[in-house]
């Protein structure tokens, strides 16, 4: 999967989530492995089959590559929906997981049958320890050779099987066929549904910072209570909002960061920016505004009254007319406001080498004007490309992670203040204004929104990709729309869940509704194949499904568990939340699939006809 994901497709972003691929296919590996091995060890009892191993591994491969690949061309197709998003790790980490799981299906299809059929030629019948360990004599008959004389030997009767399989074929399929049974679970299933669609509903995006660590670390009630306890201080840095003229829309042209992890376009300049005297002062009167307008106090932090605003106008202006900052008593003053103090463009490369290099007058540190002006200040050694003017924010500060709803809330508002900045400054500077953070809280915000939209658009296309691919491949209609069912109550059961648990919509949560549908697809997809492929009437279909199949989803049922459970301790949300999110799928996918989905093809009873191209 990795030379298929850096060699073949030359893709160079590797996502953080990319590592959970382990996982997935620790559960989706495991299931196909008992698939094909439980379908080895059904071959046994039919006795059609056990002509020669030729003859038996065929029929292994024709029951179990068909539902296999459905599984993982489903799975795949899930996952590869993440390329809907525009965002590249979440695109980097479908890519990949959709490469694991197609390479995962081809080595099982080969390296295991291979390792399969070396089981059966040297070490099944030498078995004697209850394992596949050679700890007796190799006995020269063949096994399949054995399993037929078996069956010969018993008159042709079937075999009885091993006791997991024979609960199944006899007590769970008994139990679906009975009609009181089947009521008890529609009423169940749909009182579960109900809550769950109910519960689904309520779901909203996160409001507040999301937790890296599991809330009782010590780490991360350290940050907790510094973010929820004490309140800002006036001294506490505000995110800087910037507003500059001059500059153009990133050109992403060509941008792929798929395969230039590093290429994030190039920035461009507006050619029309025009730095004049009457830009000046509006530019000016605008950094005055922000500082004094009492309308903007719940917006810009204020410090002794005055808006914590960052404008390197007033100090260049001032060491136009004094010549330096030595004074800063009068350059706060504004003394210099009653002289020509505007500069002349044609100055600005004399005056900017010794400009950059005074002390700011603003600053109790030393800092030069070059420091902290570095962002508002675009010039390049011969001419200013661009000017801006930033403000600190009264809510957002830039370190750590807010909820969409707060961070939105002021970005409209700082959105409003560029139209207004539009109207004040732009017509004399000739070209629009453009609002932005350096902090990528508006970035994270945006990203949010992202992957709200992301979660449906993959869920619902999920659904639908696994209803067209069960169609094309049981070419029955009302198979692949109850198994497409089974997969839609378990989307549902599972955001149901999530609310329970009182989980919000983060970027976590997002991420992991939009894979639901390639999790939730194998147990279904298994049982309906084996439904599809089976003879006689809709009872007898039911009763072999479970009898060949029953055994082998229920025990990848419990290997994915299992492989979920180390998930629990760990100390990164990520992590702990996508483990509790895959014994939920998991265990959900198995219960709609045994008792959801086969009951309703037993109440039915909607024969399926052979030879038809599709079965309606």
């Amino acid at each position: 999967a990795w030379f298929l994901f850096t060699v073949v497709f030359q893709i160079k972003y590797f996502s953080t989530l990319n590592t959970l691929a382990l996982f997935i296919v620790a559960a989706i590996g495991a299931d196909d492995i008992f698939i094909f091995m439980d379908a080895y060890k059904q071959s046994q009892y039919h006795l059609d089959v056990l002509t020669d191993l030729e003859t038996r591994m065929s029929w292994v491969y024709r029951r179990t590559g068909t539902a296999m690949a459905i599984t993982s061309a489903t799975t795949c197709a899930a996952f590869l929906c993440t390329l809907i998003t525009p965002l590249s790790s979440i695109q980097s980490f479908g890519i990949f997981a959709a490469c694991v799981i197609l390479i995962d299906y081809v080595l099982v299809m080969s390296l295991f049958c291979t390792a399969v059929v070396i089981y059966h030629d040297r070490f099944e019948s030498r078995a004697k320890c209850g394992c596949c360990c050679p700890c007796g004599v190799q006995n020269p008959t063949s096994v399949t050779e054995k399993a037929k004389a078996a069956i010969e030997a018993n008159g042709g009767n079937e075999m009885k099987r091993d006791r997991v399989s024979e609960f199944f074929r006899t007590k769970v399929s008994s139990f679906v066929q009975k009609p009181f049974n089947r009521l008890l679970l529609a009423v169940v299933f749909l009182s579960w549904v109900s809550v769950s669609i109910w519960q689904a509903t309520k779901i909203e995006p996160t409001k507040e910072n999301e937790q890296f660590l599991d809330e009782n670390h010590p780490l991360q009630k350290s940050v907790t209570i510094l973010d929820k306890e004490f309140p800002t201080a006036n001294d506490d840095l505000g995110m800087k909002v910037y507003y500059a003229w001059g500059l153009g829309l990133v050109d992403r042209t060509g941008v792929n960061r798929l395969l230039e992890p590093d290429n994030f376009g190039v920035p461009t300049f507006d050619s029309n920016f025009d730095f004049n005297a009457q830009c000046q002062v509006e530019l000016l009167n605008f950094s005055d505004r922000l500082k004094t307008d009492p309308k903007y106090k719940g917006l810009i932090k204020r410090k002794n009254g005055v808006g914590q605003v960052y404008s390197f106008l007033e100090e260049l202006a001032a060491f136009n007319v004094y010549g330096n900052l030595n004074n800063c008593t009068e350059v706060k003053k504004g003394d210099w406001r009653s002289a020509d103090w505007q500069i002349d463009t044609a100055d600005l490369p004399e005056m900017m080498p010794k400009f950059l290099e005074e002390k700011t007058c603003f600053a109790d540190d030393g800092e030069t004007v070059g420091g902290r002006y570095s962002k508002e200040l675009g010039w390049d050694g011969k001419t200013l490309k661009y000017a801006a003017i930033s403000a600190e924010s009264d809510k957002l500060d830039p370190f750590g992670r807010d909820s969409e709803f707060l961070t939105r809330k002021e970005y409209d508002q700082f959105i409003l203040l560029a139209a207004e900045a539009d109207e004040l400054v732009s017509v004399h500077c000739s070209g629009s204004v453009i609002m932005t953070d350096l902090d990528e809280k508006f970035v994270f915000m945006n990203n949010q929104s992202i992957y709200v939209q992301t979660a449906i658009q993959s869920s619902i296309l999920g659904v639908c990709i696994a209803f067209i691919v069960l169609l094309v491949s049981t070419r029955v209609f009302h198979i692949a729309l109850f198994a497409s069912l089974s997969i839609t109550c378990v989307l549902i059961s599972v955001v149901g869940t999530m609310v329970m648990l009182g989980w919000y919509l983060g970027s976590i949560e997002s991420i992991l509704i939009g894979i639901i549908a390639g999790f939730s697809v194998d147990y279904v997809v298994h049982l309906a194949h084996a439904y599809e492929i089976a003879s006689g009437d809709t009872y007898e279909r039911i009763t072999e499904a479970f009898g060949d199949l029953g055994i082998s989803v229920f025990n990848g049922m419990i290997t994915s568990v299992v492989a979920s459970i180390p998930l629990f301790f760990c100390q990164l949300q990520f992590f702990a939340k996508f483990g509790t999110f895959l014994c939920l799928t998991i265990a959900f996918s198995w219960i709609f699939a045994n008792f959801g989905f086969m009951s309703l093809l037993a109440q039915l009873k909607i024969p399926v006809k052979s030879g038809k191209v599709c079965s309606l």
